[in-house]
């Protein structure tokens, strides 16, 4: 094998996250430094992107700038937050562990270095790890492998499987850290996340983006397709979401099981509208009981009739048993989502770059027959099929789809305004083949 295909080999093996899994930050052991141990002026803390430099270093700044992760404690003292802190009565929300485990880099007071603050908010260290071992180090990309990096403690951002599962666990949740019915209802926002969507945002917000990437960046770290960091995070986001049902997050002492897990749409809507109608999904379940959120697991079931058929139809079949479940027992819904996560598991090992390669437009013919299937008749599963919709259509690169992008998205502006049979109109107009300009008589 010639040593650019062994390069390719471990690039690809590092981008999909091969071999052990990494510790997440939070968990790493390592102490965290703080923010400031990387913001000097030669470091990542320069004004302007330098050139001649394999990285931007102005990271800094632009977290600083651009990124809410930078605002994420700030948001904590203002008016909302202290109100949703009192209903909790958990005190300050800047001292609860509940809010801080997400809002800021809430590591053990033994793993904080001299320039450590919590105020800081979601940080460098927050996503890429403890800077203890790697931070006298990484920067040397001649010298110090990959491997040596991730053994230091670096997370592997770069890494679709590893940014995944660091993304949902503050953006879905653990069975250690979730924003639970309880705090919804105290006044937290509703979460909606996708990885690639979010990912993008994250990496390009406001006037500069927080990494380039570039020939060399492809050279170091390969590159992974849109299409294909939007599988896994699809995936990865269904299976998180099956494990938080099946755990004892889900089935806790209360007459309830755990809400914040349903969909919010099922019961929170006005009481003056009547909207007396089933998704196919639900299996014959009718109107007026409340269904699990399954927003992703629609996706997935999407994806999986594009590479999959056979686990599409087990998909299919475990999502209409998962909801039948409903009405019978806690402990039965989570046997079935527990059988249901075993198809997922076999269609997360069957994703791969190349098996996706090509694959945009008929996904997208795949999204839009699954809305003409009645499938988004609900908010979230409409809301994660417009950002798949979006990104399939600008890989794509046509303009007269692009062009359309802007109409659909107002249809989801707001939740408590959406109209099914509007947007799944809006999105069937992608299917529409625009009409020949009419030829004057001679």
């Amino acid at each position: 094998m010639s040593k650019m295909n062994r390069t390719s080999l471990a690039v690809l093996a590092l981008l999909i996250g091969a071999g052990a899994r990494a510790e997440l930050p939070d968990r790493d052991g390592n102490v965290h430094m703080g923010v400031a141990s990387c913001a000097t002026s030669q470091c990542h803390g320069s004004a302007i992107p330098r050139d001649g430099s394999n990285v931007l270093q102005n990271e800094y700044i632009t977290w600083t700038q651009d990124d809410p992760h930078s605002r994420a404690y700030e948001v904590l003292n203002n008016e909302q937050s202290r109100a949703m802190a009192a209903r909790l009565g958990i005190g300050a929300a800047t001292k609860a562990r509940i809010c801080l485990d997400c809002h800021a880099d809430n590591v053990p007071a033994s793993q904080r270095g001299e320039r450590f603050h919590l105020s800081d908010g979601v940080g460098c260290e927050s996503c890429h790890g403890g800077a203890e071992k790697w931070l006298a180090s990484h920067y040397n990309v001649l010298s110090t492998s990959d491997e040596a990096k991730r053994a230091a403690g670096l997370y592997p951002t770069h890494q679709v499987a590893a940014r995944g599962e660091l993304c949902l666990s503050c953006h879905l949740g653990t069975r250690d850290k979730f924003a639970t019915h309880e705090i919804m209802a105290a006044g937290h926002p509703r979460l909606a996340f996708e990885l690639d969507t979010f990912s993008e945002l994250w990496r390009t917000a406001g006037r500069q983006p927080h990494y380039k990437v570039d020939a060399d960046y492809r050279d170091r770290k390969g590159d992974v397709s849109h299409i294909f960091t939007w599988a896994s995070g699809i995936v990865a986001e269904s299976r998180q979401r099956l494990k938080l049902v099946a755990s004892s997050r889900f089935s806790n002492d209360s007459l309830f099981p755990e809400l914040g897990l349903y969909d919010c749409h099922a019961c929170h809507r006005s009481m003056k509208s009547v909207q007396w109608r089933a998704l196919p999904r639900h299996g014959g379940v009718g109107p007026g009981q409340p269904f699990l959120h399954d927003g992703t697991l629609v996706m997935s079931m999407a994806l999986a009739r594009v590479i999959s058929p056979a686990d599409a139809e087990a998909i299919e079949t475990g999502l209409i048993e998962l909801h039948r479940s409903g009405s019978k027992s806690v402990s039965a819904i989570q046997e079935t989502a527990r059988l249901l996560d075993t198809t997922l598991a076999r269609l997360q090992r069957a994703l791969t770059s190349a098996g996706l390669e090509n694959r945009e437009m008929a996904l997208l013919r795949e999204l839009l027959a699954t809305g003409a299937q009645g499938n988004y008749l609900d908010y979230i599963s409409a809301e994660q099929a417009f950002m798949a919709v979006q990104m399939l259509v600008i890989t794509i690169g046509d303009p007269v789809l692009e062009g359309k992008l802007d109409r659909i998205a107002d249809t989801l502006n707001n939740d408590e305004r959406y109209r099914p049979a509007q947007f799944e109109a809006m999105l069937a107009s992608l299917a529409e083949p625009e009409s020949e300009p009419e030829q004057a008589d001679d």
